[in-house]
């Protein structure tokens, strides 16, 4: 789920931002380029925690244009769901009879009625609509509820998964 990897990148300065604070400018660049976007290898980078100062001003010049091109090392902590992994999110949109949509940080994820328990059934009669079992657990929106992820999609939208909360130990928290 949470991992803390060492990673690269080769950022591209123009030469019109070439100038004395260039390290101060190559960090902030950095971080608004990794922090908070999602690589489908990696995952969702949440956070840089650390850049490799010592290769920091070893840019090459390149012919033509004049752009300069540094590699950057840093460490990262990122966000990778996997598939059967159990995880805890919160019911973000109103409930259809389709199932429902929650999050867990940035993965978003969608319950299917048929990845639920047989004793779960829909009722639209009730505002907001819900699913309500024979205990009377609800799963309505701003519900807590552990769900296992069966398949999961990152792209440049996002993470998105489909989940189940059909096992022992899975449903409402």
């Amino acid at each position: 789920m949470f991992f803390h990897l060492e990673m690269e990148r080769a950022l591209i300065v123009p030469p019109k931002d070439m100038r004395k604070n260039i390290k101060d400018l190559l960090r902030s660049k950095l971080l608004k380029l990794v922090e908070g976007s999602c690589s489908r290898r990696y995952g969702y980078i949440i956070a840089v925690t650390n850049i490799d100062e010592e290769h920091l001003t070893h840019g090459r010049i390149g012919e033509g244009t004049g752009d300069v091109t540094f590699p950057m090392k840093y460490n990262a902590i990122v966000f990778k769901p996997f598939r059967n992994e159990v995880i805890d999110a919160l019911v973000t949109e109103a409930v259809t009879k389709e199932g429902f949509f929650a999050k867990a940080g940035p993965l978003e994820i969608f319950v299917s009625y048929k990845n639920m328990p047989s004793d779960m059934k829909f009722d639209d009669n009730t505002v907001p609509p819900l699913f309500i079992g024979d205990g009377g657990v609800k799963v309505q929106k701003d519900t807590c509820v552990r769900v296992k992820i069966l398949n999961t999609r990152i792209d440049a939208d996002g993470m998105h998964a489909v989940a189940t909360f059909k096992e022992d130990y899975l449903g409402v928290i």
